[in-house]
């Protein structure tokens, strides 16, 4: 075969991964015939992706891949876009969705083959067609042997190479922004390969970073706890964690599929930061938020406290955004960081319930594919909210009525500060958080 028609091979082989992939997305968005999709389910799988991959595709990238933009040449996206599709539809990257997708079509024309095999004559001759069933039946068992050692030495954990070295952050706490300095120590002074390890930083950007030198720098721009994992060709094999503080309550914005900045809002000097600030659309605008696009506010209190995280208690009168520009389902997010986990818990109106969600430490339950109307009320007018937790038993209580129950098992160690995020602006009042017996 010509180095051309190679290349022309593996072009189609291209296109027709990416086509399979296309498939599964639209199995898994609910409507599979994506050629009579409109403008709206564009939209709402962009925002899918958004919220379970953690990477942005506009609307327009993805009519570009299902071909509802027609362009001069055939569309094929970059490799970001393409892991993010398949870890959509269950994959870990790209790279495994296709070796998958190959290796059922190595199999498949194999197995047809064989079904071809004539049947046994009466003499003892062996026919030719028998003969060459035989040879085929040889090369199915090599070609699967070969498949199960390759599989086995690609993903067979090894021990030492898991041991051999581990992740270490060089000034793990700090204010926002913060660069943090990320070492990797080799243990008993092994030599090792910078190119295997790779880091995902947990702040919402879904690309890791590899190492090209011992030392790796990420900028972390929102307060918090984060941890970060380090991956060992593909393997998890360590963690860190960043604690990011606060003077008291802080206040930043973000707008809508824009991850390359964050908006800090500037706090008069002369208020009391122990009390949650009541900010204006001005106060928005001055901080250069573009308020006619959907935007998001972040309140946050990071402070080291001693309070457990599985046995206290969170209330608050929360008052969620009016609808407007960016704004229906008047959303509330409420996030409590822990010192090796954290809770998550969002509110929003019961029209949009399918993006409601929680993370109760290793417990993670989504609207998309939960029932989980419990979490839907508006609270644009106002409400009261209590968050209790008790023997990591999770009750939640709106307005004095008991409305959702779960529990988990992974304690989260004890409370390292809370984050309020609201669709808009929105408001709380007389917040308090405080251990239980």
């Amino acid at each position: 075969m010509s180095k051309n028609n190679f290349g022309q091979d593996k072009i189609g082989n291209d296109f027709r991964l990416l086509e399979l992939c296309c498939q599964e997305v639209a199995s898994k968005f609910g409507k599979t015939k994506s050629e009579l999709w409109k403008n709206s389910d564009y939209v709402q799988l962009s925002a899918q992706l958004r919220r379970e991959t953690k990477v942005v595709i506009s609307e327009n990238t993805l009519k570009r891949i299902f071909g509802k933009l027609k362009t001069t040449e055939r569309y094929y996206p970059q490799k970001a876009t393409r892991d993010a599709l398949a870890v959509f539809v269950g994959f870990r990257d790209w790279q495994e969705f296709e070796k998958v997708q190959n290796a059922k079509e190595t199999f498949e024309p194999l197995e047809v083959a064989d079904n071809r095999i004539a049947p046994e004559t009466k003499t003892n001759e062996i026919s030719p067609s028998k003969k060459t069933g035989v040879n085929r039946f040889f090369i199915f068992a090599c070609l699967i042997a070969l498949v199960l050692l390759t599989a086995v030495w690609t993903w067979w954990p090894r021990s030492e190479k898991k041991t051999a070295v581990y992740l270490k952050c060089l000034n793990p706490e700090g204010h926002t922004p913060h660069s943090a300095i990320f070492k990797l120590i080799p243990k008993d002074d092994e030599h090792i390969r910078l190119s295997d390890y790779e880091i995902e930083f947990k702040d919402g950007k879904r690309d890791r970073s590899r190492f090209s030198d011992s030392t790796l720098t990420h900028y972390y721009e929102l307060p918090g706890v984060y941890f970060p994992i380090l991956y060992y060709k593909n393997r998890i094999i360590d963690t860190a964690r960043v604690f990011l503080a606060t003077d008291g309550w802080e206040a930043t914005a973000q707008i809508q599929y824009d991850t390359t900045r964050v908006y800090p809002i500037l706090l008069p000097k002369s208020i009391n930061r122990q009390i949650p600030p009541n900010l204006s659309i001005h106060q928005i605008l001055t901080a250069g938020v573009d308020t006619v696009r959907t935007f998001f506010t972040h309140y946050a209190n990071m402070q080291p406290t001693a309070i457990s995280g599985d046995n206290m208690m969170l209330e608050a009168f929360i008052t969620t955004s009016k609808e407007r520009p960016g704004v229906r389902c008047s959303q509330v997010d409420i996030t409590i960081y822990g010192e090796k986990d954290r809770h998550e818990l969002s509110l929003m109106k019961p029209e949009c319930t399918a993006w409601s969600s929680y993370k109760f430490s290793e417990k993670y339950k989504s609207g998309k594919s939960e029932d989980l109307r419990a979490l839907g009320h508006n609270l644009s007018n106002g409400g009261h909210i209590k968050l209790t937790i008790i023997n990591k038993v999770v009750t939640l209580y709106i307005e004095g009525q008991k409305v959702f129950q779960t529990h988990y098992e992974n304690s989260i160690g004890n409370i390292l500060g809370a984050n309020l995020m609201f669709s808009g602006i929105g408001k709380f009042s007389n917040f308090k958080m405080e251990s239980l017996p």
